[in-house]
C-alpha cells in the first residue's frame, strides 16, 4: 500500500492540473481569436469607410508568418521537455486531465 500512494497521487495531481490548465489554455486562445477578429474587422470596416486603404495580401502574409513562428516555437519547446520524463502516471494523468480541460473548457 505504501508503494501506491505516490504513484496514485502524481496521478491524481497530474490529472487535476492538466485539467486547469487545458481550461485557461482554451480561455486564453478564445480571448486571443477575439481580440484578433476585433482587429481585423475594425480595419476592414475602416477600409469600407475609405478612411485607410489595407493592403489584404500583406494582411494574409504577416497573420500567416505569425502562425508560423507559434507552431515553430511549440515545437522547440517540445524538444527540450519532453513529458515522458515526468513517469508514466504524472504524464498519463496530466495528458488526461489536459485533454479533458480542453473540451470542457
Amino acid at each position: 500500500m505504501e508503494i501506491l500512494i505516490p504513484t496514485i497521487s502524481s496521478i491524481g495531481g497530474g490529472f487535476f492540473i492538466g485539467i486547469i490548465l487545458g481550461y485557461f489554455l482554451k480561455k486564453i486562445i478564445k480571448i486571443l481569436m477575439f481580440v484578433g477578429g476585433g482587429i481585423v474587422a475594425l480595419l476592414l470596416y475602416i477600409q469600407q469607410q475609405q478612411i485607410i486603404s489595407v493592403n489584404i495580401q500583406k494582411l494574409e502574409d504577416s497573420s500567416t508568418f505569425i502562425l508560423t513562428s507559434v507552431v515553430s516555437s511549440f515545437d522547440k519547446m517540445t524538444q527540450f521537455g519532453d513529458i515522458s520524463s515526468l513517469g508514466i502516471p504524472l504524464a498519463g494523468g496530466l495528458s488526461a486531465g489536459l485533454a479533458i480541460g480542453l473540451i470542457k473548457g
